[in-house]
């Protein structure tokens, strides 16, 4: 069951996103973020978080139309963020896709990102995406499917990632060690429409920037 939650920040309704909300299985709109559906007369399957962020009228017609709501203090030790996303794993989610999580301040969007280490123990495939890339937390192989001059970018979230090893890019890679703060992994290149990266050990983030 695939999950997408709206987070608060800027988001460009490009057409790639809308296709990706409209596929949902469960639309989640986290705080103010709802307001992203409002363009495309979409309601949410559920609302998150204290509500300090979303437009009064739009949380009015939320009630009225009986939308579910999954409320919390302003005061908490989690962003709506997270909240929405522990939600999703304790509801049967098998793929979480973060949208609206990048822009915006710099301390969110590393925190929306390394959020996605909370699906890792229990193998849910996540992504934090925007109009312009898509970005992966990955401690096991992953296939990703693109245009050929697509950049990805690797970068290690922990202090060693041994046995990496890409396919259909520009700059193969065979059972190396990337080490965490180096930037060897930066702009690669799709020369197929497919790319591979695995790994024996460690944790990878993988940035896939998408050909405009």
């Amino acid at each position: 069951m695939h999950w997408v939650l709206l987070a608060n920040g800027p988001l460009d309704l490009a057409p790639h996103i809308r296709t990706l909300i409209a596929s949902a299985d469960r639309v989640v709109g986290v705080d103010g973020g709802s307001r992203h559906l409002a363009p495309l007369s979409i309601r949410p399957h559920l609302a998150v978080g204290d509500m300090d962020s979303i437009p009064g009228d739009l949380l009015a017609s939320y009630r009225d139309a009986g939308v579910e709501m999954d409320l919390h203090p302003p005061k908490k030790d989690a962003t709506d963020l997270e909240l929405a996303l522990e939600l999703a794993l304790e509801r049967g989610a098998t793929r979480i896709s973060i949208l609206g999580g990048t822009g915006g301040r710099l301390d969110h969007t590393l925190g929306n990102l390394f959020l996605l280490s909370r699906c890792l123990p229990v193998g849910i495939p996540a992504c934090v995406m925007d109009e312009g890339q898509c970005v992966h937390l990955t401690d096991q192989p992953l296939t990703l499917t693109g245009s050929v001059g697509d950049t990805l970018s690797l970068l290690p979230a922990t202090a060693e990632v041994h046995g990496v090893t890409l396919s259909g890019l520009e700059y193969p890679l065979h059972d190396a060690t990337l080490t965490f703060g180096t930037s060897w992994g930066m702009s690669n290149v799709f020369t197929e429409t497919t790319a591979t990266v695995t790994l024996r050990s460690g944790r990878l983030f993988v940035f896939h920037l998408f050909r405009p």
